[in-house]
């Protein structure tokens, strides 16, 4: 789990800070750039009762495999999409399936973590979280040198990835 939540934010953080500048490369104003990161954040805290229920009935693995695969395909979708419009109806979408993420990603340590250990174990899954945080915007950036298209590739990669873990 350690594994999977690196590679999620590892993957989310090189998004989150070059997502903006592609939408003012698009036409978009300063403040439909910022919209993007709010339209992930509140989709993603409004849908987490209902994605934590989901976990909760369908199991947090599911849950995790299909959000992965779900995220993997907005970062496809992220590079073809036209205008920031729709790139911002899509983050919508996109914040439920983060949601599904965290919510079942907490779910699944909480529950394999033994009691005698458990904040011990959830410290180091969110050692993981931080380290990824740590180093994302800076190879996001790196990356988004070479173009937008190159790094939701290079993210949708890395959801492959994070989906093979799950």
């Amino acid at each position: 789990m350690c594994g999977f939540s690196f590679t999620v934010f590892l993957s989310a953080f090189q998004l989150l800070p070059t997502a903006p500048f592609h939408i003012l490369a698009l036409g978009g104003s300063t403040s439909a750039a910022g919209l993007f990161l709010g339209f992930l954040t509140y989709a993603s805290a409004f849908s987490a009762p209902v994605t934590g229920s989901l976990a909760d009935r369908l199991g947090s693995r599911r849950v995790l495999i299909v959000a992965s695969v779900a995220i993997t395909a907005f970062s496809i979708a992220y590079a073809l999409i036209p205008s920031y419009q729709i790139m911002l109806a899509l983050v919508l979408v996109h914040g439920v399936f983060w949601s599904g993420l965290l919510t079942g990603s907490g779910a699944y340590m909480t529950n394999m973590l033994p009691e005698s250990r458990r904040a011990e174990g959830i410290a180091y899954w969110g050692l993981a979280t931080i380290a990824a945080i740590a180093v994302a915007p800076s190879i996001g950036f790196w990356v988004f040198h070479f173009g937008w298209r190159a790094m939701c590739l290079e993210a949708a990669a890395l959801n492959v990835v994070m989906a093979a873990i799950a």
